[in-house]
């Protein structure tokens, strides 16, 4: 994040937490697309879309709870992480998201730090948004040739789906991830 930006969000949150109302305008147009991409990489577009307007929210009505001498960048991500967390919880209590893989096809590395771990958890979960935003033709090509099997088709055939359904992947891990 570049530093003009972060002093100018600094500014504007110190003036909202002085009760300065001129400064919602200004704040929301430098809030509105951070939250959007961080809730974005995160969710699901539609879930992504109400969990910024969620954090938005709070974090207006919350404006003057916010301590001026901390970073309102650290803030502000933290109101809007904790609405990833209740969307997600959310979905899960829904059952909109598939259970977890009783094995995991990622080995998980026993000597990890909780940093690492959560990154791990992190890619995983993008991947497997990704693969749900592909056809299913492609998805469950790419989970065959993960698994080390082939469909019922000639290995060259297959072979092209492989290296097609990846050329989808990327793209739409472009468009989601960067």
């Amino acid at each position: 994040m570049e530093r003009p930006y972060r002093s100018a969000l600094q500014k504007l949150m110190e003036r909202l937490a002085e009760g300065d109302r001129a400064a919602l305008p200004p704040a929301f147009e430098l809030l509105w697309p951070l939250l959007r991409r961080f809730t974005g990489r995160h969710l699901p577009s539609g879930d992504a879309d109400d969990a910024a307007q969620e954090a938005l929210l709070k974090i207006f009505f919350r404006a003057g709870e916010f301590d001026v001498s901390r970073s309102a960048l650290a803030w502000v991500l933290g109101v809007a992480a904790f609405e990833i967390r209740t969307a997600r919880r959310r979905r899960a209590r829904r059952r909109e998201d598939p259970p977890p893989a009783t094995g995991s096809p990622v080995p998980r590395d026993l000597n990890a730090t909780p940093e690492e771990t959560a990154i791990q958890q992190d890619m995983e979960a993008m991947l497997r948004e990704a693969l749900g935003s592909l056809r299913p033709e492609d998805a469950e090509t790419l989970r065959l040739y993960a698994r080390g099997d082939r469909a019922a088709i000639a290995a060259a055939t297959f072979r092209k789906r492989v290296q097609r359904s990846l050329v989808r992947l990327r793209a739409v891990w472009k468009v989601k991830h960067g």
